[in-house]
């Protein structure tokens, strides 16, 4: 019964992806600007206080303006109050507007489509009548070739041999439990054998994970934060309870504390999507009723 539910998780999202391609056209956003008209790229975060998070997210903006050379760059926050000098996104579009921006390209760092990045969406929504043209890149994980690459880059960069691989996530109740139930269904789809997901407060919780993990025979298992710029001391706080837990029942523990905005493969996905923003526009709804017919 659980690989049905996973196997109908898959089709769904790769569904969702089809239907998403027959409800935009392309249309790059900047190739019509005129004469008097400003654009700008703005990289939106969740707070982190930890200089390994902070270096992710330079690199992340460092890609986002090599990206986009000849256009402004602006920084948004949606962890309000994370750093008073940073606004969140809807006070920076007001201010955008403000200062005479006529074209906004948007991409989040984002690993899932999480309550911040619903806010930034709502944000962005609320912002198309201040603009000729407002769009939004999609979170690291938006259809299913997403997964296969993010999980690749991973391995690469994080896997210990010998060893089981636990991709720690940042999990809450909700979407975000289907994604990373996703996420754990294309390790066995790839045939990943030694790799595991884990979500803080989600499904697959650390309670389910020790019951896979007792169906193999390794006790030497490496925690890898699924996370683009994790906060230290909520992660290391998590890692020494999970490590714990598996110490009682067996298993020796090892730690990565990289994040995934250190790999430059997570980085080239992040720019794939706004790149794609860039170059397609959503259908309205009276245009995708027309191609529905």
């Amino acid at each position: 019964m659980l690989k049905k539910i996973l196997q109908f998780l898959l089709l769904l999202s790769v569904s969702t992806f089809s239907f998403a391609q027959s409800t935009e056209m392309e249309q790059d956003m900047f190739e019509n600007m005129r004469d008097g008209d400003k654009a700008v790229v703005v990289a939106v975060h969740s707070g982190t206080q930890n200089d390994a998070g902070l270096l992710c997210i330079e690199r992340f903006n460092e890609r986002l303006r090599k990206a986009y050379p000849n256009y402004d760059f602006r920084e948004a926050w949606t962890t309000k109050g994370a750093d008073q000098r940073i606004p969140t996104p809807d006070v920076l579009f007001n201010q955008l507007q403000k200062d005479g921006y006529t074209h906004v390209l948007v991409q989040s760092s984002d690993i899932i489509n999480s309550a911040d990045m619903q806010f930034l969406r709502y944000a962005v929504d609320v912002a198309k009548m201040q603009f000729k043209h407002i769009r939004l890149g999609e979170p690291l994980l938006s259809d299913a070739s997403d997964y296969e690459e993010v999980l690749k880059a991973t391995a690469t960069a994080c896997g210990q041999a010998k060893q089981v691989n636990v991709l720690v996530c940042n999990g809450t109740m909700g979407i975000a439990d289907s994604q990373y139930t996703m996420l754990d269904y294309v390790l066995r789809d790839k045939d990943m054998k030694g790799w595991y997901v884990g979500t803080i407060n989600g499904t697959p919780s650390l309670e389910s994970l020790i019951r896979q993990l007792k169906r193999q025979k390794n006790k030497k298992v490496h925690l890898i934060p699924f996370m683009f710029a994790e906060e230290t001391k909520t992660f290391k706080e998590v890692c020494d309870e999970w490590a714990q837990r598996l110490q009682s029942v067996g298993y020796k523990v090892t730690t990565e504390m990289n994040g995934l905005g250190q790999m430059d493969a997570i980085i080239d996905i992040f720019e794939n999507h706004i790149r794609h923003a860039e170059k397609f526009r959503a259908l309205t709804a009276k245009e995708q009723r027309m191609v529905i017919r």
